[in-house]
């Protein structure tokens, strides 16, 4: 059986705007690589709640997803930003046997120059409905 995960980078994957920009750099959090080639994304759940109903259980989730988009420049980090927003936003459709209901943009931050890593760093944060 497919995970929301999965889904979510097989979506990635197909995106071809997003593809030209990071090629297959879309990483969970715990599989990034150290120094990674940019520009590239980190993908990681923040919150998972599930829809409840009287007496039963839906099989609906609502997690929150946060892409962390990275660049060498602002303009590299907006732009894969940008292209993740585009890939994922308003998307409806079974991907990976997982069917989505919906997902919309929850945040966007702009994070700019991270000291640590001299990277650009934006944030695009959605959340995600699907059938478990």
């Amino acid at each position: 059986m497919s995970s929301i995960d999965d889904a979510l980078v097989t979506r990635g994957a197909a995106f071809g705007a997003l593809t030209a920009l990071i090629g297959a750099r879309l990483y969970p959090i715990d599989a990034a690589p150290q120094n990674a080639v940019t520009p590239y994304v980190v993908y990681q759940q923040i919150s998972g709640p599930r829809q409840h109903a009287m007496g039963s259980e839906p099989g609906v989730a609502s997690p929150r997803f946060q892409f962390s988009c990275w660049g060498d420049t602002s303009t590299d980090a907006r732009n894969v930003g940008d292209q993740v927003r585009a890939c994922y936003s308003r998307f409806r459709g079974v991907v990976a046997s997982v069917e989505i209901l919906d997902m919309f943009v929850d945040n966007e931050i702009d994070l700019g120059l991270e000291p640590q890593t001299a990277r650009f760093h934006r944030i695009v944060d959605f959340i995600v409905w699907h059938r478990e």
